[in-house]
């Protein structure tokens, strides 16, 4: 949701609340529940920030939609000709917010303990992500 993700233009800081999957619950080469794992289904409360962030941009989010449910898909980097970074964060929908960052500098935390979800996520790129490790 937009309600979980600001930006400190001061401190140069991006800090995003996630609903983070559990996926060390699962075997990375099958998807298979791994044995004795405490819940084959669960999520947990997840901060992530990103320090020397000079710029955000955005495309398709609909920023003023606070409490819009937002799946982020993906986090890609890339190191721009001038030495600065690209942190691109991909959403379902197409959406995705553009860091533009001096260095990667990104710590992340679980909050909390973990609930029961209804199963794991269902989405495109974890079938392709999920075919190249069985290659």
């Amino acid at each position: 949701m937009m309600r979980d993700i600001v930006y400190q233009s001061k401190s140069r800081r991006f800090v995003i609340m996630l609903n983070r999957y559990v996926w060390e619950n699962r075997c990375p080469d099958t998807g298979a529940v791994l044995e004795g794992a405490p819940s084959p289904c669960s999520r947990i409360r997840t901060g992530l920030h990103f320090e020397d962030v000079l710029k955000i941009t955005s495309q398709n989010i609909a920023v003023q939609a606070k409490e819009h449910p937002m799946e982020l898909l993906s986090i890609d980097a890339a190191e721009l000709k001038d030495g600065t970074y690209h942190v691109d964060f991909v959403f379902s929908g197409e959406g995705v917010i553009r860091l533009q960052c001096e260095t990667i500098s990104a710590q992340m935390q679980d909050i909390g303990a973990p609930w029961p979800a209804k199963c794991h996520p269902k989405h495109e790129i974890l079938d392709i992500l999920q075919d190249e490790n069985i290659e």
